[in-house]
């Protein structure tokens, strides 16, 4: 036995109260946390692992507890270790929203939109804020990625300039409470309900962040028609003081910004050997930066059309 699963299994044991359980590894996730199932007395369980990264532990269990109050479909954490290691947490089955299709787009989407609406409520005195200098440290990697794949120094100075503009206007939305990564991979239906999962990174962000990641996920294209409606009618739910579009602006340079974010981080992932089988969503989140950059109407866009 692996010292890893030793000590889980000690954990589990002196937390279930039984030493019989089935472990069984989760997906793996573009991060370093490890998830497991937990099968012990005609009950299941969902374990992360988080190692050594136990402010994203705190991050987690205090945004759980914000995201209940503010009546978020969450799963409900059961315990944790002392050293803030070990989750143990409700288990909302397999019913991931990114590889279901027993709903409808248009039925995913307004249940999404209305958890979103949730988040949005929550208590925003007690959430750290992004700001320049993290908006800019996220981006980064993507101007290694560029220069990797032979892109001139007058494309990667275009390029800072881009993620510079990018940041500014991110930064002239309006702030909410934001999920930072509000895509179908992180949705999950559970009797009947849409739950929402993986949300460690809850903060005070743009507005425009969470809309970008559900409405064009990488792996989903819904219509015009589709996302107007549902922009027209979240605007309006939420008081949200934006016209419709004024919002897609807004989204389009946060898809733009998240987008770059993302390809940055896999392309560094897939260097250290991590994460291998997200490769193939690479070229998708290109994709998404040029279709924000064409309907920016950016030139660099051009610039991203060469990397495809």
């Amino acid at each position: 036995m692996r010292a890893d699963q030793k000590k889980i299994t000690n954990w589990l044991s002196k937390t279930v109260g039984d030493s019989s359980f089935n472990i069984q590894e989760l997906r793996q996730e573009a991060s370093d946390r490890k998830y497991y199932r937990i099968e012990v007395n005609n009950a299941s369980y969902v374990l992360t692992d988080n190692f050594d990264k136990t402010d994203q532990s705190a991050n987690f269990l205090y945004a759980s507890k914000i995201l209940r109050n503010s009546s978020v479909n969450v799963p409900e954490v059961l315990a944790f270790s002392e050293d803030l290691r070990f989750i143990l947490l409700q288990d909302l089955g397999d019913e991931s929203l990114d590889i279901s299709h027993k709903y409808k787009d248009a039925k995913i989407l307004e249940m999404a939109l209305e958890q979103l609406s949730k988040i949005y409520f929550s208590d925003q005195d007690v959430l750290k804020s992004v700001n320049k200098e993290s908006l800019l440290a996220q981006t980064k990697n993507f101007i290694d990625f560029c220069r990797e794949n032979k892109c001139s120094n007058t494309e990667i100075n275009a390029l800072e300039i881009l993620r510079n503009n990018l940041v500014h206007n991110l930064l002239n939305q309006q702030f909410i409470p934001s999920h930072n990564d509000f895509e179908r991979r992180n949705l999950m239906m559970f009797k009947g309900k849409l739950f929402v999962i993986d949300f460690q990174d809850l903060n005070m962000g743009p507005i425009g962040m969470d809309l970008a990641s559900i409405m064009y996920e990488h792996t989903f294209d819904y219509s015009e028609t589709l996302i107007t409606g549902l922009l027209e009618k979240h605007l309006k739910n939420n008081g949200l003081k934006a016209s419709n579009t004024e919002l897609r602006d807004m989204i389009m340079h946060a898809l733009a910004h998240r987008s770059m974010r993302i390809v940055g981080t896999f392309n560094k992932y897939f260097k250290e050997g991590k994460l291998l089988n997200r490769k193939s969503d690479l070229g998708k989140f290109l994709e998404r930066i040029y279709l924000a950059l064409s309907s920016l109407k950016k030139d660099e866009a051009k610039i991203v059309k060469k990397l495809l």
